[in-house]
């Protein structure tokens, strides 16, 4: 499901130093890869973590960790647009972070190896993170990244007293393999139920974490930049300026200027 439209949020964030770092990091992940940018937003706000603390975390614990920043930047509300893929009826939700993932009280650790044993094999594996996604080509077919994953996130493999490669494992293994990752990181695919009010379809919804917090943080940069640019044009006032002004003052200035 993609970000449905919503009003101006540039009121929201009044803390001028985290805004000078959102902006930059708005600049700089313009052109990156969606599991950049998140790393790039993440850093941003918690710089005290380098960019490999976020880097490594699992996707779900950083889908987590983008809906709390979502929750403190924006409130927390939702809204989203899916098409009905039986009649195409456009359908507009609304519900709140919390709804949908178990926001994290404090931030949480990289995820230690796990282990699976079936039969004669024993595998030390982890779950995916960023740093997995970054590697993809995204040219490639779903099969071969699925492979790379696998070989990326089996740390070692046994059969027996022997080591093997993970494409060596049994296709069976490897799907249960894959399956005991989700079961690891179960919010690094969060899935929505919807239904549609036109023919009464019911489907899961994939909810992009990552492109949804993107699209609301382009929309509030842009608008920011905006005002920016207005008081500018008005006061002849520099950038830096504008920006240590509380949201209230800036919107007060604003209204003149278009009144």
């Amino acid at each position: 499901m993609s970000r449905a439209g919503a009003p101006s949020a540039a009121a929201a964030l009044p803390v001028t130093g985290l805004v000078d770092a959102l902006l930059r990091a708005w600049e700089g992940a313009h052109a990156a890869a969606p599991a950049e940018r998140a790393v790039q937003l993440l850093a941003a706000v918690w710089p005290q973590y380098d960019r490999g603390y976020w880097s490594r975390l699992s996707l779900g614990d950083r889908d987590a960790c983008l809906l709390l920043l979502q929750h403190g930047l924006f409130g927390g509300e939702l809204r989203t647009v899916a098409a009905c893929p039986a009649c195409g009826e456009r359908l507009e939700s609304g519900f709140r972070a919390e709804q949908v993932c178990a926001l994290p009280s404090r931030l949480p650790a990289p995820p230690e190896p796990a282990w699976l044993e079936h039969r004669q094999y024993r595998i030390e594996y982890r779950p995916p993170c960023s740093d997995d996604m970054l590697d993809l080509d995204p040219r490639q077919a779903a099969d071969r990244s699925v492979a790379r994953l696998l070989q990326r996130c089996v740390l070692s493999a046994r059969e027996g007293e022997a080591t093997i490669a993970a494409d060596a494992l049994p296709k069976p293994l490897q799907e249960r393999l894959i399956a005991a990752m989700a079961e690891r990181d179960p919010q690094a695919d969060l899935q929505l139920a919807v239904a549609c009010p036109a023919c009464e379809h019911r489907w899961n919804a994939t909810l992009d974490v990552v492109g949804y917090v993107w699209e609301e943080l382009d929309d509030w940069a842009q608008d920011l930049l905006s005002e920016v640019h207005a008081l500018a044009r008005h006061y002849a006032w520099s950038e830096r300026d504008i920006l240590a002004m509380t949201p209230v003052r800036r919107r007060f200035y604003l209204d003149m200027v278009q009144a």
